[in-house]
């Protein structure tokens, strides 16, 4: 036959490209058709192999892929039918006979190399699934499957029949060549595969199109339903005059008018919008968005009765004309409710959102938060959702956790037996806050049976975060040393009591007390003071060890304990804190420390002996360096007033050289002058306490200021009194700012009532200041200042003294009254 295969095989290929590409835009909402239209392409490509046969070069590309890609397009075929038809799938015997077809295709390929039996395994395959696909059609025939149906049968049933005989055909038949051979039954072959293909497409694209007007026909009949047995209003007006033209039962049961009284007439007309304007901004928003949902307004029914109703719409076509669909749903009933429930829950939510505290509720069933108040953030940090989407591991530290389960699971069982008890509990946690520090919480439990039978935890929690470290500060405070952070003597006390057993013998103390606190405090005040308590704790916190129990027990006084040591040990410590000292430097005044111990190694020594003998040992060393140190503190306390003021030095020297020469007109011994020259020396040594902003400053002094002056001859006594051999000048210091009248400071003392040494002091004192210029005022001339100290004989000085001064000292003349 002069048949060209080939061309229909590209007709085949082009034909199933198209079938493809039409299946494939169809709606593939339906199960099946992406898999019919798969088949179409596999139909294509295997063709289009089956024409490129005959090249020795590629026949096993061209014979094996193209037949396996028809037979695969045959299963796909079979696939889609059935998927589509919602028919039971036989999901094993296709892929079974796709792979037999495609091992017996590569052995009589390349191993035993015989076209008839090629021809015969592959036909005998499509065979097979084209008779699967016949019997599944012919087998679940019924009232619900397409009426095409048959029609598919009937061609399914006569390609397998075809294919099974053409199968045993090449079997008896002289062999040919290949797939192009043009033979009658390949002829046959080639044009019943197109032909049955074309009608087998057609007729599935029949069935896809009959479903799909079938659904149209349903939804209409849906809708119409929805439309009409819908309890809410609904209704079809026309968009440009609102005219209606489609309305439910439940729109003249909403309105109270009859279908007669509807019928083509407009809202509007029907005078149902409360507010004619709602009609326009519904409108705008339909008009707009093309849709609206729940748009809330209020239409007036045929009684004249306000309701309030949630409008939904959507603009539609209807004959090319749009109209818009609504659905009219009554909420005044709900609106009502929700406003009654709000006044109803305003009780509720004030206390769950406005307390302090947190409310919250934990399903312990499914281990989860079901509410957390807003109260949440001012505790952790967190909002209500962020605290909710955590669990028990996160929300609270390891040990609070710890704790926590064991609660639960005592408490549960406990609620579990009698769950009508209160089955109320309380515990503390620590719980993270949202920067990372933690807080102390007080959780108050409830537990209850949640309407689903799981167990549940109403919580109350709190924040005692400051009454906890109010009890740590209390706790801290009861056992440590405000000032110093070192153990207090109560600490000391208790560890002694622990520590006296024989186990722990030897048992040291060492004494320590502060040399010259008294004279710094007068000097500089009770801050400087405490700055020198604080160094020696910090001196006492590095350099002694765990073991070694370092406490304040007094004002001055300090005490190290420690167990299981000897007197070696004892010594080498007591050494180490000495050369700490020394190297101790705070301002102007000087760090000296006594120290004394003692060691209890007989157990029946009682500890208050050895606590004396360290005592006794610290004050015999004290004797020995606490002179020294007062007197070398005061130097440093002379040199800190020249340092700031380079005035003073001139000033105090000057006062000394007066007060000496007074001394010796007066007739004073040496050692009297001596005396009566240190204290000239040393009259001002009380500034070292004032401010020298004070000292310095230009301007008139405040009362507040003046009262601080008014301090340096008192502060000045107490500094010098502080050392045995200077006691005795302190008096005079104390009173060389009294007045012959009683009007001085700081006692008010009078006339004779003042010591002599003091009035001298005085005279010396007015007259050095008088005579040096000062940022307050100038300098006087020797003229000016003696008038000055005539006019206040009498009454600031002693008068007798002060002519002595004059004439005897200043060699000057007495001014004339």
């Amino acid at each position: 036959m002069n048949i060209d295969l080939a061309t229909i095989a590209l007709i085949l290929v082009i034909s199933s490209i198209f079938q493809a590409i039409f299946i494939l835009l169809l709606s593939s909402k339906y199960p099946g058709v992406d898999h019919f239209g798969v088949s179409c392409s596999f139909y294509a490509l295997g063709f289009l192999f089956v024409m490129l046969q005959g090249s020795d070069a590629y026949d096993l590309i061209t014979v094996v892929i193209g037949n396996s890609l028809l037979l695969l397009a045959l299963i796909f075929q079979y696939m889609g039918l059935v998927r589509f038809l919602d028919l039971p799938e036989n999901r094993w015997f296709p892929p079974l006979i796709l792979g037999f077809c495609l091992l017996t295709l590569i052995y009589f390929q390349l191993i035993f190399d015989t076209i008839s039996l090629r021809i015969f395994f592959v036909y005998l395959s499509f065979g097979f699934i084209a008779l699967l696909i016949a019997y599944t059609l012919f087998k679940h025939q019924h009232a619900l499957v397409p009426r095409q149906v048959p029609m598919l049968f009937l061609l399914f049933l006569s390609a397998g029949i075809f294919s099974v005989l053409r199968a045993f055909y090449a079997l008896f038949s002289p062999p040919i060549t290949n797939a192009l051979t043009p033979t009658i039954f390949q002829v046959l072959s080639f044009t019943g595969a197109f032909i049955v293909n074309i009608f087998v497409t057609f007729t599935f694209i029949m069935m896809v199109n009959e479903r799909v007007s079938s659904d149209i026909r349903s939804a209409k009949e849906q809708f119409e339903q929805i439309f009409n047995l819908s309890p809410d209003a609904s209704l079809i007006t026309t968009l440009p005059d609102g005219k209606i033209v489609n309305f439910n039962l439940g729109f003249l049961n909403f309105t109270g008018f009859s279908q007669e009284e509807v019928q083509n007439k407009s809202l509007l007309e029907l005078n149902l919008y409360e507010n004619p304007a709602d009609r326009e901004r519904l409108l705008r928003e339909i008009a707009i968005h093309q849709s609206v949902d729940e748009f809330e307004l209020n239409f007036r029914n045929k009684n004249k009765n306000i309701r309030i109703c949630s409008v939904s719409a959507k603009i539609i076509l209807m004959n090319n004309v749009p109209h818009v669909i609504s659905i009219i749903n009554d909420i005044t009933d709900r609106k009502n409710a929700e406003t009654a429930l709000i006044k109803s829950e305003e009780k509720y939510r004030f206390l769950t959102e406005f307390a302090s505290d947190v409310i919250w509720l934990f399903n312990l069933t499914q281990n989860k938060f079901t509410y957390m108040s807003p109260s949440i953030f001012q505790l952790r940090g967190l909002t209500p959702e962020e605290a909710m989407a955590e669990n028990l591991e996160v929300s609270m530290t390891a040990e609070s956790l710890q704790r926590v389960r064991a609660d639960l699971q005592k408490n549960v069982q406990t609620f579990i037996a009698n769950p009508k008890a209160p089955n109320t509990f309380l515990i503390e946690i620590q719980q993270p806050r949202k920067n990372g520090t933690l807080i102390w919480v007080e959780v108050s439990t409830k537990y209850r049976y949640h309407s689903s039978g799981d167990i549940e935890l109403v919580g109350v929690s709190r924040n005692i975060d400051k009454r906890k470290q109010a009890e740590e500060a209390v706790l801290y405070l009861s056992y440590h040393d405000q000032l110093t952070g070192l153990y207090n003597r109560r600490f000391y006390e208790e560890e002694l009591l622990r520590l006296d057993t024989p186990r722990n013998l030897p048992i040291a103390l060492i004494m320590a007390d502060v040399n010259g606190l008294k004279l710094i405090n007068d000097a500089y005040g009770h801050q400087m003071g405490d700055k020198v308590l604080m160094e020696f704790a910090e001196i006492l916190k590095n350099e002694c060890r765990h073991d070694e129990i370092a406490s304040r027990v007094g004002g001055d006084e300090f005490v190290i304990l420690f167990s299981h040591t000897d007197q070696k040990s004892v010594e080498s410590i007591v050494k180490r804190l000495n050369t700490v000292i020394s190297n101790v430097r705070i301002d102007h005044t000087i760090l000296s420390v006594s120290m004394g111990f003692a060691l209890k190694e007989n157990p029946l020594e009682d500890l208050g002996d050895v606590f004396k003998r360290a005592e006794d040992a610290m004050y015999q060393h004290k004797l020995t360096i606490s002179p020294s140190i007062k007197r070398a503190t005061i130097d440093l306390i002379v040199n800190s007033i020249y340092e700031r003021n380079h005035q003073e030095v001139v000033h105090s020297q000057s006062v000394c050289e007066y007060c000496q020469a007074i001394g010796r007109e007066l007739g004073f011994e040496t050692e009297a002058i001596n005396q009566l020259g240190l204290a000239g020396l040393r009259h001002d040594i009380g500034e070292i306490a004032i401010d020298e902003a004070i000292l310095t400053k230009s301007e008139k002094l405040s009362d507040a200021e003046w009262a601080e002056i008014k301090r340096h001859p008192e502060i000045g006594y107490h500094i010098l009194r502080s050392v045995n051999e200077l006691a005795e000048i302190a008096k005079f210091v104390l009173e060389h700012h009294e007045r012959w009248d009683g009007r001085g400071y700081p006692k008010g003392l009078k006339a004779d009532e003042i010591s002599l040494q003091g009035r001298i002091i005085a005279i010396a004192d007015a007259y050095c200041t008088m005579t040096t210029e000062r940022p307050y005022c100038r300098a006087l001339t020797d003229a000016e200042a003696i008038t000055e100290i005539k006019k206040c004989s009498g009454l600031q000085f002693d008068e007798n003294l002060a002519q002595l001064f004059v004439e005897k000292v200043l060699h000057k003349e007495w001014p004339p009254s």
